[in-house]
């Protein structure tokens, strides 16, 4: 299992990459859409990396302020998910 920093240092790897902002461009604990670094279509996209990357299950209703509000929820959620054991198909028959 991924540690919180490794975890976090995936997630604002894809960030940069996908959304070509650098990682001090952007508050690890504000939102990314308040912060104008992504939309509505960029948190789908994030959604999407998280179930190919960490092999998680993001349901629409996870898709909240509570889970997506800043990088820091969006790690906490990862975490929290991969421990409770909510993965994916192709994870969960690894």
């Amino acid at each position: 299992m991924l540690t919180d920093k490794e975890v976090e240092n995936k997630l604002i790897a894809f960030i940069c990459h996908n959304f070509m902002v650098e990682p001090d461009e952007f508050n690890y604990e504000e939102s990314l859409v308040d912060q104008g670094v992504i939309d509505s279509i960029g948190l789908v996209e994030i959604s999407a990396f998280m179930e190919e990357e960490f092999g998680i299950k993001v349901a629409e209703k996870d898709m909240d302020r509570n889970n997506f509000g800043s990088v820091k929820k969006m790690v906490a959620f990862i975490v929290r998910q991969s421990a409770q054991g909510n993965l994916t198909n192709r994870e969960s028959a690894a």
